[in-house]
């Protein structure tokens, strides 16, 4: 079945108060004739009538679908459009539902209506307020889970935050242009799929009224990137919505902003009809979304993430990108990366020798920002937009606090050739080193023309370092971290213990030297920070490393160089510490 998109939403009590006619779904025959009200064209509300096929009991667990054959308007050619999510379907003057969903490849208008008594038991208690904490701790989440990924450069499907569930789609159409490839792997395992359906903006952009039948649109993304879903008001009680019939992600509490919109046209489709619907003006914000349908306060304001691109293309000139962000712990993420990727798409080569080069920060109320840098050198600017993706991600999913992200700026640099250095030797002038004095290393690099440099470590032998045998690890900072040369303990008590490890992680465009030793010690892989109390390591020790005698790998000298280019390679040699 097709989910027609966008509804609205409401709290209970003020429909009750107010008398609001109802029938019930136990009250429903086949046979039955009704009418319902929505927007085919422009700003007017219009009428269409339905028969009553029969009522779908047990659609899911406790609720029921009462199943329509519709007529009217364009509906013999469409079928049930996209869009038409909230249409409010009548009984004897009595409001039964939102028709709600539709058939694929239908050759005839048949739909189903989610009964109004479920979607007011699910949206009675829309927040006047947006909440200000979000549950944040995901099941079967390890605690470094997150920070490991972020420090590779690469975000969390949604499987993988949410467990191995495979949730039912919902075709869900958004206002905007079409994803693309990379894009759409971002949001690969989230329980709607996305149909590219154009924001026209043609200057008779007439709103359809603020009342049951009229148009909506709840906006992901705006700015220079429009992602909004657009549907039909269900009912409208003083300052409360009601929409949708269906759930936007089924997120519960969120803060999204909510639009007025028209409809340019109806658009048929032997797949799937829609409505060519586009937002006019900010008239509230999305409050609560649920499987029933969503929620949302009239006059409200959503609070949103900004975000900032500036694309340098080759030093010729620079493009200036302003986005603005849905603000939730699981969508924040996947969203900055879809403004990276969908901007590099448009903006720079598929096809040819390219590098990207990242300075940005993460402004956050109360904390340092993240310092933000990476080096991209291959044709796959996915790898860019996953880094960015990554970092807000592991902010949005910390168990602590909802980080208040005042803002994301992005400078890119698009070169057409690769800034690419690969170390393709490592020595050293001598395999024993006394603790306290400076150790030459030596490294060869190669770019990708197969010319050759050498550039030198000098690294500090702690005097804190124990006799006997080291490791001396060379590498660029992605293969450092995926190796785990430092096994210590993670202390990770509050969001800024998070803050501190992203802004030491490792980059992509300098090469370290890392002197290892094994040391005793408690651990849990995938942490730069010590000092967790061994009551709290034995909780929190997924890698069964919960033996405070275990031997554990710990860093005990390092050095850098920075190279302003993508490194690639890992070599390991012994060291013998006198």
């Amino acid at each position: 079945m097709k989910p027609l998109l966008l509804a609205v939403f409401l709290c209970l009590a003020p429909l009750l108060a107010e008398g609001t006619a109802t029938l019930g779904v136990g009250e429903i025959r086949a046979g039955m004739k009704g009418y319902g009200r929505t927007v085919f064209q422009g700003g007017k509300i219009e009428r269409f009538e339905f028969e009553v096929l029969g009522v779908q009991k047990n659609s899911a667990p406790g609720r029921s679908r009462i199943m329509v054959r519709a007529s009217g308007g364009p509906l013999a050619e469409t079928g049930i459009l996209a869009g038409m999510s909230g249409s409010p379907c009548y009984i004897d003057g009595k409001l039964i539902g939102a028709l709600s969903t539709g058939l694929l490849f239908e050759k005839e208008p048949i739909g189903g209506i989610t009964p109004i008594g479920e979607m007011l038991e699910q949206l009675r208690d829309i927040p006047e307020i947006a909440p200000s904490r979000t549950p944040l701790i995901l099941p079967k989440l390890e605690p470094p889970k997150v920070l490991k990924a972020a420090l590779l450069g690469q975000m969390l499907d949604f499987r993988t935050l949410m467990g191995d569930t495979d949730p039912q789609t919902l075709p869900m159409a958004l206002a905007g242009s079409a994803l693309g490839a990379e894009a759409q792997r971002l949001w690969s395992g989230w329980p709607v799929t996305f149909t590219a359906v154009p924001t026209l903006s043609g200057g008779r952009e007439e709103a359809s009224p603020l009342e049951p039948g009229g148009m909506a649109a709840i906006a992901l993304m705006q700015g220079d990137l429009d992602l909004a879903a657009s549907g039909t008001i269900t009912y409208v009680s003083g300052k409360r919505v009601l929409m949708f019939g269906h759930q936007l992600f089924n997120l519960g509490p969120v803060d999204l902003p909510l639009w007025s919109a028209t409809v340019a046209t109806s658009v048929a489709s032997y797949q799937n009809s829609f409505k060519l619907a586009m937002p006019v003006a900010p008239i509230g914000a999305l409050r609560l979304d649920r499987s029933s349908g969503v929620a949302g306060i009239l006059g409200a304001e959503a609070h949103m993430v900004p975000m900032r691109i500036g694309l340098n293309l080759g030093g010729k000139r620079t493009l200036d990108f302003r986005f603005e962000l849905m603000d939730h712990p699981v969508a924040t993420g996947a969203l900055a990366a879809t403004a990276v990727a969908q901007t590099l798409d448009a903006h720079t080569r598929g096809i040819g020798f390219q590098s990207l080069s990242l300075q940005g920060n993460i402004k956050l109320a109360g904390h340092p920002a993240i310092q933000l840098e990476n080096v991209i050198a291959d044709l796959n600017p996915g790898r860019m937009s996953q880094y960015v993706g990554a970092m807000v991600q592991a902010l949005c999913l910390n168990p602590f606090e909802k980080p208040v992200i005042e803002g994301i700026s992005l400078t890119i640099k698009a070169e057409e050739r690769l800034d690419l250095t690969s170390i393709v030797a490592v020595r050293l002038l001598k395999a024993r080193a006394r603790r306290g004095e400076v150790l030459p290393v030596l490294v060869t690099l190669q770019n990708i023309q197969g010319v050759r440099e050498t550039a030198t470590f000098n690294i500090q032998v702690p005097s804190s370092a124990a006799k006997g045998k080291a490791v001396l690890m060379v590498g660029d900072g992605y293969s450092l971290t995926a190796a785990d040369p430092d096994e210590r303990v993670v202390e990770v008590a509050a969001l800024g213990d998070i803050v501190r490890i992203l802004n030491g992680a490792l980059r992509n465009n300098h090469a370290y030297a890392l002197l290892v030793q094994l040391q005793p010690g408690a651990g849990l892989r995938g942490s730069r920070i010590e000092g967790i109390p061994p009551t709290v390591a034995s909780l929190v020790g997924g890698d069964g490393a919960s033996s405070d005698n275990k031997l554990q790998r710990r860093i005990v000298g390092r050095a850098v160089l920075p190279l302003e280019r993508e490194v690639r390679g890992l070599s390991q040699l012994d060291v013998e510490i006198e």
